[in-house]
């Protein structure tokens, strides 16, 4: 079974990931022109800085609270909805 310490090197690594694939994401979605579309982009970077708040938590104070009760929920909701913002752009 995996130590706490190997788990939160998981999942350091996974959410690493998943940040660096908003990021190429957001940047696409940068050239919106819609103000509403730019409001959301804004309110999802916002989710975003909260996200990478956590994970320096993670990082300082492992635990397995932190783990159990992560955002990775809002996370998901967060990613498809840019995600969405990002089909515009492409289509």
């Amino acid at each position: 079974m995996a130590t706490l310490d190997e788990l939160v090197d998981r999942h350091v690594a996974e959410y690493n990931a998943r940040l660096k694939h908003f990021d190429e994401m957001a940047e696409k979605a940068e050239s919106l022109q819609e103000k509403h579309d730019r409001e959301e982009l804004a309110e999802l970077k916002a989710h975003r800085s909260q996200f990478v708040a956590f994970l320096e938590e993670l990082k300082k104070s492992p635990s397995q609270q932190l783990l159990d009760n992560g955002p990775m929920a809002i996370w998901d909701v967060v990613a498809a909805r840019l995600e969405k913002l990002v089909a515009k752009v492409i289509h």
